[in-house]
């Protein structure tokens, strides 16, 4: 048994990291042709929005550890250079946004209110909309209240083993908190219901009051919403969450990946549910969800055995793609373009009634490999997602590595001549 753990271990750990950082095995590109922008139809507004990171002193030097306030005028600096880039800001069906984030709980409740009040300032200041994205989980170092509380505590087996620090390739974040805690799961309506959804809400009303309300892109609940991997046991965690649902030792789950899920999904509902009862329409609300692609898993040779859903749960950054559902929210999910992602997404939304929805972070690369990788050109990236029902399509990449790095593989397709010509042609309408 446990020369099979340790295969089901090198072989979860081999695959592809579906979001931010490089993959420890690179994954083939979307095999689909050449797709062109449709026009838009409806009256749903669409919104082109560039994430902007918070975290850091500098937006443009990704955060790494523990998470701190980043000074407005460093984020005016970066948001200004977008619009003077990219020289439209939108037409009757469309907006150009900015989305600030990630809001973590390393950041106090009064720097949470800060950087909202920095983002609509900003949007006023540029004619252009302001979302915002939120690390429902991973950055909490800084709360010694939360942290210091074994309860909160996620644990690598049913012997209550305490987890580490989240495995993860691009930070260094701490161990997992336990998603079901009753104190964790009071910390996060509270953040989200008082402070997050009733500032946002405030200047909600502003707008309104100016007639300026599609100012305002939209909130996303999450950051790859996942249940996630352990950095000593390079293993799944979650069994204190399970043990809070009554599994242990002589009584585990029959399907431990759907036990899992059905926790994060929880969560995720969690935070959705109290933005909008802090006064945030679930219209504007988005879950952010990254998942391994079928197609990608079908690529691989797997121990024999091994399903996609033994490892559609534990491989890094990935969760289930039906838990990006949430009753008050619009679903979101990460969308590079790695084979079967995009056509796995509109498989969901199908069963799901083709909700609007949101690629809340992505951008024409493939993480780990060269420009160009994807095989496809920024046009054909877009569309795959705003013809196919997105309304908010969140680009990943301007300006990381500030001017160390001009040359990053994410800067050289998000900033190119090719990619700006096709923000110009959607942004027209």
């Amino acid at each position: 048994m446990r020369i099979v753990a340790c295969l089901f271990i090198a072989f979860v750990w081999a695959l592809t990291f579906i979001g931010c950082g490089s993959p420890g095995n690179q994954a083939g590109p979307e095999t689909k042709t050449r797709e062109s922008l449709k026009p838009l139809i409806g009256d749903e507004l669409r919104y082109l929005a560039f994430q902007v990171f918070e975290g850091g002193l500098d937006p443009a030097i990704p955060f790494d550890v523990a998470l701190v306030y980043t000074p407005k005028e460093k984020v005016a600096g970066l948001v200004h250079d977008i619009v003077t880039a990219i020289g439209a800001t939108g037409g009757q069906k469309t907006r150009l946004a900015f989305i600030l984030g990630p809001i973590a709980f390393d950041h106090t409740d009064a720097e949470a209110r800060q950087i909202i009040d920095d983002g609509f300032e900003l949007a006023l200041r540029e004619n252009i909309a302001v979302g915002f994205h939120i690390d429902d989980s991973m950055f909490w170092r800084k709360r010694s209240d939360l942290i210091n509380d074994p309860a909160n505590i996620e644990w690598t087996d049913f012997d209550g083993s305490s987890a580490t620090g989240l495995l993860l390739d691009w930070a260094r974040p701490p161990a997992r908190m336990v998603f079901n805690s009753p104190t964790i799961r009071g910390e996060v309506t509270r953040r989200a219901r008082d402070v997050i959804g009733a500032h946002v809400a405030s200047h909600l009303a502003v707008l309104r009051s100016q007639g300026k309300e599609d100012l305002f892109a939209g909130i996303i609940a999450g950051w790859e919403s996942h249940m996630g991997q352990d950095v000593r046991t390079k293993d799944r965690v979650g069994f204190h969450a399970l043990a809070n649902a009554g599994f242990g030792p002589k009584m585990p789950p029959s399907n431990l990946g759907a036990e899992v899920a059905a926790i994060v999904a929880a969560y995720i509902n969690l935070w959705a549910d109290g933005l909008a009862q802090g006064g945030i329409d679930s219209n504007r609300i988005y879950t952010h969800v990254a998942f391994l692609p079928r197609a990608r898993f079908q690529e691989l040779s797997a121990p024999v055995g091994m399903t996609y859903e033994d490892v559609l749960n534990a491989a890094p950054s990935s969760q289930r793609p039906s838990v990006a559902f949430a009753a008050s929210a619009r679903p979101g999910f990460s969308t590079y373009p790695v084979i079967g992602v995009f056509d796995q997404i509109y498989e969901e939304l199908s069963k799901h009634g083709n909700p609007w929805w949101a690629s809340a972070e992505g951008t024409n690369t493939i993480p780990g490999g060269p420009p160009g990788n994807s095989g496809k050109d920024m046009e054909t990236y877009l569309a795959r997602s705003f013809n196919h029902g997105a309304a908010l399509v969140t680009i990943f990449g301007w300006g990381i590595g500030g001017q160390s790095m001009p040359n990053n593989p994410y800067r050289t397709v998000t900033e190119g001549a090719e990619a700006l010509a096709a923000y110009r042609k959607f942004l027209a309408q």
